[in-house]
């Protein structure tokens, strides 16, 4: 895609230089605050060098912007990847802990069971419930031992 820029700068150049040539007589160009005779090849080729170095500098803006625009990128990119890095270390860590605590099945089923029935949910009558203690009661004695306060 450079190449095609460039092969269409190049032919700008060759008409801008033709032009030129065939322009040679002088011209006086007037500014506010005064005028000026010079030759035509001059000014034409002082105006396409003038625009040529303003649209240098849009590039050369625009290339900066582009590389502070990169540069926090890759910032942003490094801070994601050390918070990629320590959520997996806390997976491991939790997965760990998940293994420890499936290690003893009847302790969890009892505290999930337990919970469940703190937090109101219903317990079908009948239904065998595991306790702290890893022993099995109906849903009846659960919920009575619940309601009992500790002393």
């Amino acid at each position: 895609m450079s190449s095609i820029y460039l092969i269409i700068a190049l032919v700008f150049s060759m008409i801008i230089a033709i032009a030129a040539i065939a322009n040679t007589e002088p011209v006086t160009v007037n500014y506010i605050f005064g005028q000026a005779s010079v030759s035509l090849i001059i000014l034409i080729l002082g105006s396409a060098f003038a625009g040529a170095l303003v649209m240098g500098m849009i590039s050369l803006f625009r290339s900066i912007r582009a590389a502070l625009a990169f540069r926090q990128a890759r910032h942003e990119k490094e801070a994601l990847e050390k918070q990629i890095k320590e959520l997996e270390e806390e997976k491991i860590f939790l997965q760990a802990e998940l293994n420890k605590a499936l290690s003893a099945p009847g302790e969890i089923e009892a505290n999930a069971r337990m919970i469940t029935m703190e937090a109101g949910e219903e317990v079908e009558p009948g239904e065998t419930v595991s306790n702290h203690e890893g022993t099995q009661e109906s849903a009846e004695d659960s919920d009575e031992q619940l309601n009992e306060e500790p002393s």
